[in-house]
């Protein structure tokens, strides 16, 4: 059965005749009995009940009519659907995030913009962030690092220096700098392996070919602010993402001029969902 059939048995039932149906759908008459025909020929069954001036539905036709009554119903029910997540009046944003306190503020205008949209935060480190957003979990991943091959569609958000920070009781805590071995020195705390924090400082110790520091591991970047508080050693951070805190201290590295990007991505792919193109859209407006 051609869904045109059963449009066109459904507007014949609805309207008692030929001609009104022809009319609300805008096809020609013959065109309506055409599919009506076909759909009775096809099953060898009578749908209708005909005479030079009226229509009327045999037994099976009442019923099938009450069956294309309800498919069509939902039809509709779809097309509003789809027509409401267009105009984003409806749907949900969801974006997974290495440091959300960087993308919080374009999430706050975007749903300003778009009230009746809901909204998601997942977070973990960058390399959880991309797993999220490469399983279609997510439509954004916020992260520090930029991925390459042609997969994604990215833009920088910012850019900002790592500082190092303290307990404020710990001696260095009154050093307004401190050079990177002097970091070196001190115990670290570091977030799990994927954290770009811990890469981009792995790596300039290698190229300056500097004794790896002791450090312990913990999971999170509230684990490490909070590991950092109690005295357990030196932490690592963009200044973006230093939040204030009486128990902590923030410390320039004078002889490094490491920085942490952040960068927004989407999958090329789902570009085109409009949720997605409407959000790029807004983040390459000028403030």
């Amino acid at each position: 059965m051609r869904h045109a059939q059963l449009k066109a048995f459904h507007a014949v039932a609805g309207c008692g005749g030929f001609s009104k149906a022809a009319q609300r759908l805008g096809l020609s008459q013959p065109a309506i009995s055409d599919h009506v025909r076909h759909l009775e020929r096809d099953y060898g069954v009578q749908l209708f009940v005909r005479d030079s001036r009226s229509v009327e539905l045999t037994v099976l036709g009442r019923e099938l009519y009450a069956i294309a009554e309800r498919q069509f119903e939902t039809e509709g029910e779809a097309a509003k659907l789809l027509s409401a997540a267009q105009s984003l009046d409806a749907g949900e944003l969801v974006v997974a995030a290495d440091a959300p306190s960087h993308i919080l503020p374009l999430v706050a205008r975007f749903l300003d913009r778009y009230p009746r949209l809901g909204f998601s935060l997942k977070t973990g480190n960058s390399e959880h962030a991309l797993a999220l957003l490469d399983s279609f979990r997510a439509d954004f991943a916020v992260v520090a690092e930029e991925p390459g091959g042609n997969a994604y569609v990215t833009r920088l958000l910012r850019r900002d220096p790592l500082v190092a920070f303290v307990s404020s009781s710990h001696a260095l805590s009154r050093s307004e700098a401190i050079s990177l071995r002097q970091l070196c020195e001190e115990r670290l705390v570091l977030r799990e392996p994927g954290s770009v924090t811990r890469s981009i400082l792995e790596r300039e110790l290698l190229r300056r070919e500097l004794v790896s520091p002791d450090f312990i591991e913990v999971e999170g970047r509230e684990a490490v602010r909070e590991a950092v508080a109690t005295g357990l050693g030196a932490g690592l951070v963009s200044r973006g993402e230093f939040v204030a805190d009486p128990r902590l201290q923030a410390i320039e590295i004078s002889d490094w001029d490491g920085t942490m990007p952040e960068w927004l991505v989407c999958l090329q792919a789902r570009r085109g969902l409009h949720i997605i193109e409407r959000f790029l859209e807004m983040v390459e407006e000028k403030p």
